[in-house]
Order: structure tokens, then sequence, then C-alpha cells
């Protein structure tokens, strides 16, 4: 599993698109409980959520990291494993 994120506007105002690739079933309840719980119909295995405020990302972040550890970060890229 892996984790990017991308600047997006959504209603003229700048918001952090925190988007989650490749994860399994095991990891949905883990997700929605997060709110990472939006499908992107063009792309097969993404989940992702809006953050609007650098404290929602830390906040979303430290909770992922609660049950993931950072296998690797590569710029955008960060890589997952369940703990």
């Amino acid at each position: 599993m892996f984790m990017t994120a991308s600047r997006i506007i959504v209603d003229q105002k700048p918001v952090l698109r925190l988007n989650i690739h490749q994860f399994t079933e095991q990891d949905l309840p883990i997700l929605d409980a997060l709110g990472i719980n939006q499908s992107d119909p063009e792309k097969e295995a993404v989940r992702y959520t809006c953050i609007h405020s650098q404290k929602d990302f830390l906040s979303t972040r430290t909770a992922l990291l609660e049950h993931y550890e950072i296998l690797e970060e590569k710029g955008p890229i960060v890589f997952l494993k369940a703990k």
C-alpha cells in the first residue's frame, strides 16, 4: 500500500487530496474509520479524502501511522506496511 497527496481546488479553495493506493479488504475498516472513504472512478484501488488544513492532515497522518509503518518515502510517495 502507498500514500500520495496532491493539491486540488474545491469551491475555489485549495485542498489537499490524500490518496491511498493498492489497499486490501483488510485495510478498509481502518480507512473508513479515518474518513478515507471516497473512491476514484477513474482509478482502480484508490481511496481518498480531502483535507482542508494542516492540522487535519497531521491528525490523519498520525492516526494512519498508528496502524501502518513507513517502509520508504520516495518524494511524494510514502510506502506503508500494516503493523
